[in-house]
């Protein structure tokens, strides 16, 4: 009798892992397509890039591409705005994507309590990341107008104080971060609240009956099993706010007196007005290297690797 159930079990244990085995296959079958295309497309840009990182290549000198090794990669390492520019995009992507992360839970917790009306607001919370971000940068590059711009009669309507948002060196960089958490912190709160209305009723429950009040519960029960999701928000978020372009380059085009240079608006003044094409092929693959880092960086500090270790082993 215990020999037949002993053989039973090990059955239903075989047949549970030959079927997850096939799910796996099954996954990486469907992705070769995708993977093999992504592969084609993007590999010979990425080599090609490399090689004229080595060269001296500008298309305003007659186009010759001539060899110089690692010549751009010393001359970035003395390039001071160059590394003006990496520092000024990671104070801008801190700032932004904690600000955005901050929100995003909080707006969360709010929306879960489904009140009435929520949906609706819900909805309208959404609209921002659906518009264009060139859209975004000359909406808001009118709003922060000084003597026409919106956001300056609002402030004086409450009796405060006009602000030069964009035009000064010292507001400029804020303004730019206050438009980037506007038009992003909603995709961060749909993937945050997607985490929380999937979260299991029964520990919150169980700390009810035990008298926990709503900070220990969220401190204690909530962000522990929203970890995941948060580090997965985060970390796209992080890739993401470290391509953007389009809304700094609009409002500021990186001044005045290049408060908002970011890397990307450096990188495109160097390819795009210079024409260095050699120099700034080498400045993107510095960029890259810094950003894996970063990325590197923050998936060991938030346990990333180890929660998709524990997901496979379910």
């Amino acid at each position: 009798m215990n020999m037949t159930r002993s053989i039973s079990t090990s059955q239903v244990v075989g047949a549970d892992k030959a079927q997850r085995a096939g799910e796996r296959r099954t996954g990486w079958l469907l992705l070769t397509p995708a993977f093999v295309l992504m592969n084609i497309v993007g590999f010979f840009p990425m080599v090609y890039s490399l090689y004229i990182s080595l060269t001296n290549y500008n298309p305003t000198h007659g186009g010759i591409a001539r060899f110089v090794g690692l010549k751009n990669y010393a001359s970035a390492a003395l390039d001071l705005q160059f590394w003006h520019a990496i520092g000024l995009t990671c104070v801008f992507v801190t700032l932004s994507v904690v600000s955005s992360l901050v929100l995003a839970v909080l707006l969360s917790l709010l929306f879960n309590l489904r009140y009435p009306g929520f949906f609706l607001l819900r909805t309208i919370i959404l609209i921002p990341m659906l518009i264009t971000p060139i859209a975004v940068g000359i909406v808001w590059r009118v709003m922060m107008m000084p003597d026409l711009g919106v956001l300056n009669y609002l402030l004086s309507i409450v009796g405060l104080q006009p602000q030069l948002w964009t035009s000064s060196a010292s507001t400029a960089l804020l303004s730019i971060i206050l438009v980037d958490i506007w038009q992003w912190t909603p995709f961060m709160f749909l993937i945050v609240f997607a985490g929380i209305s999937s979260l299991p009723k029964s520990p919150f429950e169980a700390a009810a009956i035990d008298g926990a009040g709503p900070i220990r519960v969220f401190f204690s029960i909530t962000l522990p099993l929203l970890r995941p999701v948060i580090v997965i928000a985060t970390l796209l978020r992080i890739v993401d706010a470290f391509r953007t372009y389009d809304t700094a380059f609009i409002m500021t085009r990186g001044g005045p007196d290049f408060a908002t240079d970011l890397v990307s608006v450096y990188l495109q003044r160097v390819n795009f007005r210079f024409f260095d094409l050699g120099y700034g092929a080498a400045l993107s693959w510095i960029t890259l290297l810094i950003v894996t880092v970063i990325i590197l960086i923050f998936t060991k500090l938030s346990g990333f690797t180890r929660i998709i270790s524990e997901k496979e082993d379910r």
